[in-house]
């Protein structure tokens, strides 16, 4: 099987900046080539495409070439024939949409392509869509290997793919799934199947936040079903409305936002009044503390949400399901779909240019 990975992965970004072989041990390369690295080993066909190759040491590019991974800074001639696409390329400047827009044409039949860590595969294929008809490649899939932890270090020990599961409209096929699940597993490294919206939430950095959330929602359910004796309807709600409303003002006004609008006094002293059961409720007693702390954990925050004033009014608490399937009932499916597609376009492009 041909496979082909779009993105060698900052070396600098890697060992002077992030210190990976310090921090996470391993050694270069790290990031696509690694990933490229393990592949060929595996025994594939591989090919990495970058267009700064000429910048790496030579003795990296050396490693990889006695491996038996073909280099080129040619992102057509890494395509031609490939049934899988990797697409490790910069968060940055709309890149990966070029890089993904250019290699269409020249896939295999049946061909799969994947993002990693730098975009959501739901966003590139709503901006490939157009070019999927045009170019006549609806034999093409979409997918992921994320990797979910630096490839190159001992950390990296799974691939996050993309399944049809919880999608209106499917984007890969059953086979295509599997050829990655196989990719993944004869590379040495687990593979986890999961709807594709959930992807990033589970193996981006922000599984930090997911954790967190999906833990703290573990511990009030408990508190409100041994202590408060609510109803499981009522605990839900409480909790999807706290997490509706984070995630709205987070994409809407930032962290700035966030913290001038949710009012951290209030907060303190709240949460405060929650604590019913010490020693079931760790996670309430350590976000007291970290609140009391925040001034130390992020001044810099404080003094933009001193200076945030809200530009427009905004709904934040209506539950985004319910939403869309309101909106579905008033303008149709096809209406939908595309409200959706530049939403997509627009919250990704927004984020890419803050970055």
């Amino acid at each position: 099987m041909r496979v082909a990975v779009f993105g060698f992965g900052s070396l600098n970004y890697y060992l002077n900046k992030l210190n990976v072989r310090e921090r996470l041990g391993g050694e270069p390369p790290y990031g696509g080539s690694a990933m490229a690295l393990e592949f060929a080993k595996a025994g594939y066909n591989v090919t990495l495409a970058d267009p700064h190759l000429s910048k790496v040491p030579q003795e990296i590019l050396e490693k990889l070439e006695s491996a038996g991974v073909k280099l080129t800074e040619n992102d057509t001639e890494a395509a031609e024939g490939s049934e899988v696409a990797i697409l490790f390329t910069p968060f940055r400047s709309g890149i990966t949409f070029k890089v993904a827009e250019t290699i269409l044409p020249h896939l295999k039949e049946g061909a799969v392509i994947c993002t990693t860590c730098t975009m959501s595969v739901l966003v590139l294929h709503s901006y490939l869509q157009g070019a999927v008809l045009t170019e006549g490649r609806e034999d093409v899939g979409f997918s992921t290997m994320h990797p979910a932890a630096i490839p190159g270090t001992p950390q990296h020990q799974h691939y996050l793919i993309a399944t049809n599961e919880l999608l209106r409209n499917p984007i890969v096929t059953d086979e295509q799934v599997e050829k990655l699940k196989e990719l993944a597993e004869k590379s040495g490294k687990k593979a986890y199947l999961l709807p594709a919206e959930l992807v990033s939430p589970v193996g981006d950095m922000g599984i930090v936040t997911t954790a967190i959330a999906f833990t703290g929602a573990l511990e009030y359910y408990r508190v409100a079903r041994d202590v408060l004796k609510t109803k499981r309807s009522m605990t839900e709600f409480q909790v999807a409305q706290a997490l509706q409303v984070i995630a709205s003002l987070v994409a809407k006004y930032g962290f700035g936002g966030l913290i001038k609008l949710l009012n951290v006094d209030a907060m303190k002293d709240s949460l405060k009044s929650m604590v019913l059961d010490k020693e079931g409720q760790p996670m309430t007693i350590k976000a007291s503390e970290l609140l009391e702390k925040l001034d130390e954990i992020a001044p810099e925050l404080l003094e933009e949400a001193e200076k945030f004033e809200p530009s427009e009014p905004m709904y934040l608490s209506a539950p985004s399901p319910m939403l869309v399937e309101y909106m579905e009932d008033l303008i149709g499916d096809e209406a939908l779909k595309g409200i959706l597609r530049e939403t997509w376009k627009k919250f990704y492009s927004g984020v890419s240019e803050r970055q």
